[in-house]
């Protein structure tokens, strides 16, 4: 799922004009800031906007705030919103009847590239602290006050005997030639007419409309070295170390003046500085993690069990928390040694501490029983690539390094014997499928772009797992039914033909088209049924239906059925509408169990567009101990036709 965090992210080294000192790392501190948000945050880029050097200009950043952020549609009200500024700043005169309240005083400015250049009208000065404000009062009636504003720069340090000895180190630069009159020419047209008192400047003192991060007080000093700029480096150092998803900004605030010993002195202002950083937006529950506890008799449960997929020998790593984007390094591990349908018991290992009775689990290796096949290739231009990756997989299980996902992988040398054949190319990968399921119902090539090729075998061995894993035992046999039916997308009436006969159906789709799942169950049974899609082009693996575990009862009852994508509210329409996506099959998995379970943690790769994954459900409690659940699953092909408009 994608992150609810939208940013602007500014950095400049390089000034237009001549008479201001150039810097050295507020360029990589802006990159590395977005590296951040989106590696470990996990924002999409698409959310982020990068201004470097001369893209930086005063008119460049007031457009980027407008339509990346006030105007944006995406943004809803309440999503966290950060401004990231690294660079020189400045002070000059205010003109006269600047401020309500005083006839004098400074105002501080925020350094853009073009600051202090001559251009049409007089001279340009960067964005003042009046401006900002301004914006930013329009941005938070827009979207909402979680907004951050991080600045490491600042506005007139000390004029002492060090610090014009580190003149060359220290993010401020003195305004020469614009003038008074020049600031009022810059002023950001919303501000104008809007009372202005004098104040602090950028370091207003409780600001309503957002949480200010600065690298040091109005009158302070913000330094940068060979690794950056002091206050972003303690920043993202804080950020990579510790559990953000229960830190507020006071607290993150604390722990960043620790990181800091010089004379730098960052501040934290606003009416929301005791909320969790971001308003704890980006720190939602990840499903790769499983509830793990101590049963009645003291053993270690952890659930998942069979119906994930789960194993004698699977192994686990055990985390105190189960949250995106937040510090959560493994305490201990667990080998599984009892296999129920949705819950196994296992044995601790590595532990650092006293584990708590509850926590969460995150599955290391699967463990596989069957072998996943894989046959290499390579092209002229790609030999070190293959040679590199032909040494990562083993020609029998366990001569070689597991893959990232612990899944048992050997290469083989014909492509009888494989169930991929691995073309490695330039800069890209060419999958062959040899699986009898996928080839024979959607294209047997596909081209795989922005991976290593391990990642690559992961994500292709966990899809042909999941397809071909079934309970041996069979015990809801032709008991339960999955029907697939068209809707009218004006009306919503269901269609009386069902498109599934015996496991396939064709699909015509266009734009509009919708669909609803019907389930049927002619067992003795209550079920709790879950429905996946699968993507045999992308390997990706979705959630489309995921009860509620907190249900008072089975969603699918004995000599009953269950509508998915019915419509109502919770059961949005299918809805496979191609657009430009090459897409000519796919796989609809129906997994049941006697008993709810949390599933998540089997779905992987890009949600599509035109699916809607289930968000996954923090709370989950454990279910009661019971020796007598069964699973089940069902697999149903679709085939795609494209209609044409």
């Amino acid at each position: 799922m994608a992150t609810r965090v939208f940013a602007v992210i500014i950095g400049i080294d390089v000034y237009k004009s001549g008479s201001i000192w150039n810097l050295h790392s507020c360029v990589d501190d802006a990159k590395k800031v977005r590296q951040w948000l989106v590696n470990d945050l996990g924002v999409p880029k698409s959310n982020t906007r990068l201004l470097l050097d001369s893209e930086a200009t005063r008119a460049n950043i007031e457009d980027c705030i407008m339509n990346h952020l006030v105007n944006n549609p995406s943004i809803g009200h309440g999503d966290a919103i950060i401004i990231y500024f690294a660079g020189h700043g400045s002070h000059i005169p205010a003109p006269p009847d600047w401020f309500q309240n005083d006839p004098a005083g400074y105002t501080d400015i925020l350094c853009t590239y073009d600051h202090d250049t001559r251009n049409s009208t007089g001279r340009a000065v960067g964005i003042c602290d009046r401006s900002m404000h301004a914006l930013l009062r329009q941005l938070s009636e827009t979207k909402g006050d979680n907004i951050t504003l991080i600045l490491d720069c600042c506005f007139s340090p000390p004029r002492s005997r060090a610090n014009v000895r580190d003149r060359r180190n220290i993010r401020w630069t003195p305004t020469l030639k614009a003038t008074p009159d020049d600031l009022y020419r810059g002023l950001w047209p919303g501000a104008r007419g809007m009372p202005y008192h004098r104040g602090s400047g950028f370091c207003e003192l409780q600001p309503k409309t957002h949480t200010l991060l600065a690298a040091c007080e109005q009158d302070g000093k913000a330094t940068e070295g060979k690794d950056g700029g002091k206050f972003t480096n303690a920043f993202l150092d804080v950020a990579s170390n510790f559990a953000l998803h229960r830190a507020s900004y006071k607290q993150f605030y604390d722990y960043i003046c620790r990181m800091i010993i010089e004379e730098q002195h960052p501040i934290c202002l606003g009416v929301s500085k005791d909320r969790i950083v971001f308003d704890a937006v980006p720190f939602t529950p990840d499903g790769q993690f499983v509830p793990v506890g101590l049963d009645d008799a003291l053993k270690l449960r952890v659930e998942a069990g069979a119906i994930h997929g789960i194993a004698l020998g699977s192994e686990f790593s055990v985390h105190l928390h189960n949250y995106r984007g937040s510090k959560n390094p493994s305490i201990a591990s667990i080998t599984i040694t009892e296999v129920h349908p949705t819950w196994c018991f296992g044995n601790a290992r590595n532990t650092k501490g006293l584990m708590p009775d509850a926590c969460w689990a995150r599955l290391s290796r699967w463990n596989n029983p069957g072998l996943f096949r894989v046959r290499l290739k390579s092209t002229w231009t790609s030999f070190c690539r293959f040679w590199k990756l032909r040494r990562r997989l083993p020609t029998q299980l366990g001569l070689g390094t597991p893959t990232p996902a612990g899944i048992n992988v050997i290469r083989v040398t014909e492509a009888s014997q494989a169930d991929i054949s691995l073309k490695v190319g330039r800069n890209d990968f060419t999958v062959q499928s040899h699986d009898q399921i996928i080839s024979g119902e959607s294209k047997r090539t596909i081209k795989i772009r922005k991976k290593h090729g391990l990642e690559v075998i992961d994500d292709a061995a966990r899809f042909h797992m999941h397809l071909h894993r079934e309970n041996s035992k069979r015990p809801l046999q032709d008991m339960v039914k999955l029907e697939l039916y068209s809707l009218n997308p004006l009306t919503w009436y269901q269609t009386d033909e069902n498109l599934l006969e015996n496991g396939k159906a064709t699909i015509h789709c266009d734009q509009s088209a919708i669909f609803t799942a019907v389930i049927r169950n002619h067992s003795d049974r209550d079920l709790w049924p879950y429905l996946v899609f699968m993507d045999p082009n992308c390997y990706g693996i979705t959630i489309l239906y995921h009860p509620d575990p907190t249900l008072p009862s089975a969603p699918l009852p004995k000599q009953g059925s269950l509508h998915v994508g019915s419509g109502k509210p919770g059961s949005e329409a299918l809805s496979f509408a191609l657009s430009d996506r090459d897409l000519e099959s796919g796989f609809l998995k129906l997994f049941l169990t006697t008993a709810p379970v949390p599933m998540n943690m089997i779905e992987q790769g890009p949600s599509s567009e035109w699916m809607h994954s289930v968000e996954y459900l923090e709370a989950f409690s454990q279910p009661s101990f019971s020796m007598n659940e069964i699973w089940d699953t069902s697999l149903a092909c679709l085939a795609f036709v494209k209609e044409e408009k």
